[in-house]
């Protein structure tokens, strides 16, 4: 049975990296008594399939990670949350009868940034989903280029207190930290990003962005579906 679990990156683990979150829950699968299927060869290991790297620093209710266990969905959700460490409980557990590759499959997500002095600015912080180009300094490797990021702004809306953003994630990451600063700078308030949270992910389905929970929960209603199908075949 393959499972996707949901769960938060919070507190003291945000500052966890993608690597050692794979440690992680491995001890946390073992203390929980799960049989989580392994790999072959010489060297079999617990096969997680985690999702998009989150930076570190960064808070999120919206991560997901993929396994393969004959665990039903509640007790595994159960069973975890009694024994995995503060700030990664689990929210939600999907049972697809078919790998949804949540790390292959996402290209948005949703963040929420502290600021203050955006509102004198909506107009103009919001404008910018409109703009052809915005060209925006990027450091890779200890080198400053130039790169026009409007094709991974999905939207920005101000609110009381709170920048909240869609950007690119997945193969192409448009960093919410680093995106935050440049609008601050660029139209003159403050941004908070030791208060960032990423609350929402998107995979792309017919060209329009669908929520990753709404994506999980198509693929068990499609499997309700088959198995209706192929009953329906058997008794005519």
């Amino acid at each position: 049975m393959i499972l996707v679990l949901k769960h938060y990156k919070q507190g003291n683990m945000k500052y966890i990296s993608h690597i050692d979150l794979l440690r992680h829950f491995t001890r946390t699968f073992r203390r929980a008594g799960f049989e989580i299927e392994y790999s072959g060869g010489f060297n079999p290991h617990m096969l997680v399939n985690l999702g998009t790297p989150l930076p570190l620093g960064i808070s999120s209710s919206a991560e997901y990670l993929t396994v393969r266990t004959e665990v039903d969905p509640e007790t595994f959700l159960k069973e975890y949350n009694r024994v995995v460490p503060a700030g990664m409980e689990g929210i939600r557990v999907f049972a697809p009868k078919v790998n949804p590759n949540v790390a292959g499959r996402t290209v948005a997500a949703d963040y929420s940034i502290a600021q203050s002095g955006a509102e004198e600015k909506r107009r103009e912080v919001e404008g910018v989903v409109n703009l052809l180009t915005l060209e925006m300094p990027v450091e890779r490797k200890g080198e400053v280029t130039v790169k026009d990021v409007a094709p991974l702004v999905n939207g920005v809306k101000v609110y009381p207190g709170r920048l909240n953003v869609c950007l690119a994630a997945g193969n192409t990451t448009l960093r919410p930290d680093k995106f935050a600063e440049f609008l601050a700078g660029k139209y003159g308030f403050c941004v908070h990003t030791t208060d960032l949270w990423k609350y929402e992910q998107y995979v792309r389905e017919n060209g329009v962005l669908l929520e990753m929970d709404r994506f999980l929960e198509k693929l068990e209603e499609r499997d309700e579906e088959q198995k209706g199908e192929n009953h329906a075949l058997t008794n005519e």
